[in-house]
């Protein structure tokens, strides 16, 4: 019998598991991948955002806010790369400026720190290959980058150093409730097997719904969208060192530009 079961081996699911690992539990991770950060994870974008987008008084932007802070000891304690670089979000006509302000005390609310309106020339400053059709951006210095492969295997091999066991390869396809001691346990169905354990932490990302759905009457979708990344050359390095977003959408924030946290041997991005 299992103290805790999680669900996902991605960047959540690790994080889940190397703090639990402070306690004295018998900890499970199960991948239904053969390795680690397969899943949601691997395709992240690396952005530690600043928090000013996520709805005020929203769990996501106590938590944005609060993950955001905790980073630098994070990195520290994990010896892997982060860097601040900030985030500057782009406006090219005096009609999204309303965009721009909205964003700014959605962020004083959310309790971001330093965040700043930048006129053309500030911005040209800051970053001198942006358009010259710019015409004003939020800056906010706190936003940074990590590499999120790095980010999961640290923290994976952190927990496992701890005694958290990770099961690898075993796709979750049952899950059953039962009374043990008058209290609900879980019996996990795999591909492979089953185990029991007292609590499950579903960290499987898109699929979380899956797993929700096999235990609860209160049933949920989740709806996956998909982007493109393109990966430029190390001969470009340089063009930009802050994370670029445009004034956001209708459907969302758009295009992004960002740099990576990797740095070569000459010291080049």
């Amino acid at each position: 019998m299992y103290d805790v079961v999680i669900i996902g081996a991605g960047v959540i699911g690790s994080s889940v598991a190397r703090e639990l690992s402070k306690f004295k539990l018998k900890i499970a991770v199960i991948e239904k991948c053969s390795d680690l950060c397969e899943g949601t994870s691997k395709a992240n974008s690396g952005i530690v955002h600043a928090g000013f987008d996520a709805k005020a008084g929203s769990l996501k932007a106590k938590f944005n806010l609060e993950g955001n802070r905790l980073m630098d000891e994070l990195a520290s304690d994990l010896d892997i790369p982060f860097r601040r670089n900030g985030s500057l979000v782009l406006c090219f006509s005096e009609e999204e400026r309303g965009k721009l302000e909205k964003l700014y005390q959605n962020g004083i609310k959310n309790g971001v720190r330093d965040l700043q309106i930048l006129e053309k020339d500030e911005v040209k400053k800051l970053e001198p290959n942006i358009t010259d059709e710019v015409i004003a951006a939020l800056f906010a210095p706190t936003g940074g980058i990590i590499c999120p492969f790095t980010l999961t295997i640290a923290l994976a091999e952190n927990a496992s150093s701890n005694g958290v066991e990770f099961i690898l390869g075993q796709e979750v396809t049952k899950i059953e409730k039962f009374l043990i001691e008058n209290k609900y346990a879980y019996r996990v169905q795999t591909n492979k097997g089953s185990l029991e354990t007292r609590i499950i932490v579903n960290a499987a990302g898109v699929y979380a719904d899956v797993f929700h759905n096999m235990v609860s009457s209160n049933k949920i979708i989740i709806t996956a969208r998909k982007g493109e990344y393109c990966l430029f050359d190390k001969s470009v390095s340089g063009i930009i060192d802050k994370t670029i977003f445009q004034a956001p959408g209708v459907l969302g924030k758009g295009i992004l530009v960002t740099r990576t946290v990797h740095t070569g041997r000459d010291g080049r991005d």
